[in-house]
């Protein structure tokens, strides 16, 4: 099923080389096979992962499209699509292509899969091009009464967020403290979901402004991260909730995140540290603590943390920018200077 309306070419941000100025290419619109869903692309938000795969550091292919939280209309479907249609308003994550034979694809764990192909990653279309081939069983509708450009950081931020509260409420029953470490594009969305599933967050950044943001997201307590001394037991102890969500890149997060978490808690990570991570394994075996790692969200958690961010009415902090102004906000998040989410539209 398809419409006429599709043109041929289409602009595509592409990242030629590593390390190098993303360019604003006009590429062929891609047709759908089969098995997959044509999506013109309305907007889609830029996350750290894409920094990581811009540096080299994730995998990535050049030459690429970047962008892998992409919100748009359905614009075709494959003969063998069941449950979407062109005209549905649908947001999807990067894994395409799965083998659907393996253990993690007949669990349902499809972004596991080793034989899977990444948007955003490894092909000439992702979610900085104005059209782009999703998998089905990667896509999921939007929910009415959630914006586009609300949405857009929800297929990635959003679920790692929401699937980070998920693992702690298996140390944590709801009414409690979590602490949360990192308050930017992920860590605000951690404290809005945590908050919406009923606990009191207690949040950590070494910025102001983004312990500002913090608040605004419903933290009950903001602490700065560089006036607390993880030696000073005294001072963690009193700050210890059974589960710390680290949602910071840095080491010094993680080396703080053990002292910070309740004895038989749970520290859970999402930020990625480019250096290594200390881990007192003494802390960890005397004081009965696991460390355990999230990654992005199955589609019915995708699905979940949709539903809640409408009916609870969960909003990201997002600054509305131009497609061809995505180079500078490769450079300004590399750099650290952005607090919530920056959001691209990809038509005038």
């Amino acid at each position: 099923m398809g419409s006429t309306d599709i043109p041929q070419a289409m602009k595509a941000a592409t990242v030629l080389e590593f390390q190098q100025p993303v360019q604003i290419l006009t590429r062929p619109v891609p047709s759908p096979s089969a098995d997959q869903i044509l999506v013109k692309v309305t907007c889609s938000s830029l996350c750290s992962s894409d920094i990581a795969a811009w540096l080299g550091h994730v995998g990535a292919r050049p030459p690429y499209c970047p962008g892998h939280e992409p919100v748009g209309v359905v614009g075709m479907v494959g003969s063998a699509v069941r449950g979407f249609k062109p005209g549905d308003r649908v947001g999807f994550m990067p894994a395409s292509s799965t083998c659907m034979d393996c253990t993690e694809c007949l669990s349902g764990q499809h972004r596991f899969c080793e034989g899977k192909t990444c948007v955003g990653f490894h092909a000439p279309w992702g979610g900085f091009s104005q059209y782009c081939l999703a998998d089905p069983l990667s896509t999921v509708k939007i929910p009415d009464g959630l914006k586009d450009e609300w949405a857009a950081p929800l297929l990635c931020a959003g679920v790692t967020a929401y699937g980070a509260v998920k693992k702690a409420a298996v140390a944590v029953p709801g009414g409690m403290f979590l602490n949360v470490v990192g308050c930017g594009g992920v860590g605000h969305l951690v404290i809005q979901y945590a908050k919406a599933m009923g606990y009191r967050v207690r949040a950590f950044d070494i910025s102001d402004e983004k312990l500002v943001l913090a608040q605004h997201s419903g933290a009950d307590e903001v602490h700065r991260s560089d006036q607390i001394s993880v030696q000073d037991k005294q001072q963690t102890k009193s700050l210890r909730a059974r589960a710390t969500i680290v949602a910071s890149g840095s080491s010094a997060a993680y080396e703080m995140a053990l002292p910070l978490t309740a004895s038989h808690g749970h520290t859970i990570a999402i930020g990625v540290s480019p250096q290594r991570v200390p881990v007192n394994l003494l802390e960890m075996v005397t004081r009965d603590l696991s460390l355990v790692a999230t990654n992005q969200g199955s589609r019915q958690e995708l699905a979940e943390c949709l539903e809640i961010a409408a009916t609870a009415g969960l909003k990201p902090e997002v600054e509305i920018r131009q497609l061809e102004e995505l180079e500078e906000g490769f450079r300004e998040l590399m750099e650290g200077n952005v607090s919530g989410r920056l959001v691209y539209r990809l038509w005038k």
